[in-house]
C-alpha cells in the first residue's frame, strides 16, 4: 500500500517541568496531510518528529517544525518549544509503502530461516505499533518452539507463519481502512467495502473527540491492548449514535433560532 510518509526529527533540550506529559501526538488527517510527535527521552532531551501523509513533505528545519508545532498543537506546548534549544542535525527517513509479505501462503518455505518484523509486514510508522506486533510475533514462535520440542514434529517455519497471519490480518485491515480513509494511501485492488467502513469509523472519531468512554475504547484499541479487532460492540456503537444525534439535533435547533439584530440609534 503506497502511502507516501516522510520524516523529519530533531532533537533538542528543554528546562525541566515546563512540559509534564512524555509523549505529545498530533496526526495527521484527510484534511491536513502533516503530523507530528514529541517524545521525552532523558537529561531534559526530548525528540520532535514531523512527518507528511501522501507524499508530503515535513518542515525540514527546526524553526520550521516549530512554526508546525504553533499550528497542530495548543499554545502551552509550543510556551515550551519557544524555549527549546536545538540538539545537534535533523535526520531524515522516507518510508513510501506498507507491505505484508504472506509468508504463509507460500507452500514450501525454506528451512532456516525465521521472518520477523518489518519482514513479515511493515505497519504505518505513525501509528506506532510495529514493536507490538513484533513481540506478539515473538510470543508465536516462542509457543512454536514449546510446541515442536514436546511433539518433536511439524513445520516450525509454516506454524509460526499461520500464527502471525492470523495476528496480522486485523491490524493490517484497520491500517488499510484508515490509511485509505484519511491518509489518501493507494492501493490495489481495493475491497469496494473499505471507503464505506472508512467513513463511518469517520463519524465514530468524531463522537471521540468530545465523549470521553468513546475516546478511551478507541486508543485501548489502537494501542492493541484489549482486541487486535478494532470492532465497536454494540453499546458503544449505540453510544456514539446517540452523541452525534444530539450533536446533530443541537445544530438544527441553532439554525432554526431566529437571528435578531439590534437597530443602531
Amino acid at each position: 500500500m503506497d502511502i507516501g510518509i516522510s520524516y523529519a526529527s530533531h532533537q533538542f533540550r528543554i528546562p525541566d517541568g515546563l512540559i509534564a506529559e512524555k509523549v505529545v501526538v498530533a496526526g495527521a488527517s484527510h484534511d491536513q496531510s502533516l503530523g507530528l510527535g514529541m517524545l521525552c527521552y532523558e537529561d531534559g532531551t526530548w525528540v520532535l518528529t514531523t512527518f507528511g501523509v501522501a507524499d508530503a513533505k515535513p518542515p525540514p528545519t527546526f524553526d520550521e517544525m516549530r512554526a508546525l508545532a504553533d499550528k497542530l498543537l495548543p499554545a502551552r506546548f509550543t510556551a515550551a518549544l519557544a524555549q527549546a534549544q536545538p540538539i545537534g542535525c535533523p535526520a531524515f527517513h522516507a518510508f513510501p509503502a506498507s507491505r505484508w509479505r504472506r509468508y504463509d501462503k507460500l507452500e514450501r518455505f525454506p528451512r532456516g530461516i525465521v521472518p520477523f518484523g518489518d519482514a513479515v509486514a511493515s505497519f504505518n510508522p505513525t501509528f506506532g505499533q510495529g514493536m507490538t506486533m513484533t513481540s506478539l510475533q515473538a510470543g508465536h514462535l516462542r509457543r512454536a518452539l514449546k510446541a515442536r520440542n514436546s511433539a518433536m514434529k511439524g513445520d516450525l517455519a509454516a506454524e509460526l507463519n499461520r500464527a502471525t497471519a492470523k495476528t496480522t490480518y486485523p491490524v493490517w485491515m484497520m491500517n488499510a481502512i484508515g490509511d485509505i480513509s484519511f491518509h489518501h494511501a493507494t492501493a490495489e485492488p481495493l475491497p469496494r467495502w473499505w471507503r464505506p467502513a472508512g467513513s463511518l469509523f469517520d463519524q465514530f472519531l468524531g463522537a471521540a473527540e468530545t465523549d470521553p468512554v468513546l475516546a478511551e475504547w478507541f486508543l485501548r484499541r489502537f494501542s492493541l491492548l484489549d482486541s487486535l479487532y478494532m470492532v465497536p460492540s454494540v453499546p458503544i456503537i449505540g453510544r456514539a449514535i446517540a452523541h452525534n444525534l444530539r450533536l446533530w439535533l443541537k445544530e438544527q435547533r441553532e439554525r432554526r433560532q431566529p437571528v435578531t439584530t439590534r437597530r443602531s440609534p
